[in-house]
């Protein structure tokens, strides 16, 4: 279920959630969104785990964190089990949003089950063809933030667009530093994701893109002093994690996982300070 990469999928929808407009707000409406978002995370985990172990992705050399069924642990039919109670726990709380927020989310939702079961399954995998970034920055970005306003019927004002295109890249972020360690073995197996395209050099540079690019997008206009401060915070989090990207590589880019999901959380949050507070 991969625990460390949970924050990448609260992060987007709370800030989402703080956009709502006055009067729109409901607590119920906001958990569901939370737990929808996280069973879609867990679900979308468990199937890469299931269809990257069935198609041969997955071998005794890998350099990532244990994967279920390549390691033995699970089953492919408890893995089953377990996608199908996470995605049935991600369509019930989408089905009770639905039913009270804007039609719209027909659409998304079922865009979502697709990218689930569609990132590493099927005939066509779209992580094999180097589409895996784009998918998590579009529904981890707009999706989630305009789709929790949509769940609200609340107004979409241009700072919550605005916010919503930025949030997903340093999520998507955390998929290079995944890629970046997995390059010869995906390239071994025919999984040619950005990062076996584009070679080390250039998927460091990616990732420098997604994770200082949104901070320069999003530099405060306040006079006041905290918010200088809490960009700069996160301004030299970003560079160290950036100088460690470049010196680490194979297993040693495990721990940067972790860190790289909750730097997106600690995104997040910004964005919030940045368009609500005073």
């Amino acid at each position: 279920m991969r625990p460390r990469t949970l924050p990448a999928a609260i992060g987007p929808v709370v800030l989402g959630q703080a956009l709502v407009a006055a009067g729109h707000f409901s607590w119920i409406t906001a958990v569901l969104c939370v737990v929808c978002a996280v069973a879609l995370q867990l679900a979308v985990n468990i199937a890469n785990d299931l269809f990257d172990g069935l198609s041969g992705v997955d071998q005794a050399d890998r350099l990532g964190p244990v994967r279920a069924l390549q390691a033995g642990l699970l089953s492919a039919g408890e893995l089953r089990a377990g996608l199908i109670v996470t995605l049935g726990i991600a369509v019930a709380t989408g089905l009770w949003l639905i039913a009270f927020g804007h039609w719209l989310l027909w659409l998304l939702g079922a865009l979502a089950v697709l990218a689930v079961l569609g990132y590493s399954g099927g005939r066509r995998p779209y992580a094999n063809r180097a589409l895996g970034e784009v998918a998590v920055w579009l529904f981890f970005g707009p999706v989630a933030v305009l789709g929790g306003l949509l769940a609200q019927r609340s107004p979409i004002a241009p700072e919550a667009v605005f916010a919503a295109a930025l949030v997903g890249l340093p999520v998507a972020a955390i998929l290079v530093v995944n890629n970046l360690r997995d390059r010869h073995t995906d390239a071994r197996a025919g999984k040619y994701t950005l990062a076996v395209r584009l070679g080390p050099e250039g998927t460091r540079w990616l990732f420098a893109a997604l994770t200082l690019g949104p901070l320069l997008a999003s530099i405060p206009v306040a006079a006041a002093l905290w918010p200088w401060l809490a960009w700069g915070l996160a301004l030299l989090v970003a560079v160290h994690l950036n100088l460690r990207l470049r010196r680490a590589d194979g297993r040693a880019l495990n721990p940067l996982l972790g860190y790289s999901a909750l730097y997106s959380l600690g995104y997040s949050l910004w964005l919030i300070l940045r368009f609500t507070a005073p």
